[in-house]
C-alpha cells in the first residue's frame, strides 16, 4: 500500500538522521512504531522530527572529525 510505503521512506529517513546527528538508531532511542506513526501522521519532515527529538531529549550532536594536516 503506497500509505505503508511513505511512511516506511519517513521512518528510514528518521533513522538515517538519528545515526547521522546522533549516533544513535531508533531502536537505541527507544521509539516504537505507534509513536513514529504518530508524528509521521502530523506531517513533519524527518528533519523536523530528528530536530524536536533531539531538543526535547537533549540530545548531544555528533561531534564533527577533527583532521590532522599532513597525516
Amino acid at each position: 500500500m503506497a500509505t505503508d510505503q511513505g511512511y516506511l521512506g519517513w521512518r528510514g529517513a528518521v533513522d538515517q538522521r538519528l545515526t547521522d546527528i546522533y549516533c544513535i538508531t531508533i531502536e537505541d532511542a527507544g521509539l516504537d512504531e505507534e509513536y513514529l506513526q504518530r508524528n509521521w501522521k502530523s506531517k513533519q519532515t524527518p528533519t523536523e522530527f530528528v530536530e524536536w527529538l533531539g531538543n526535547k531529549f537533549d540530545l548531544d550532536r555528533r561531534p564533527f572529525p577533527i583532521r590532522t594536516m599532513g597525516r
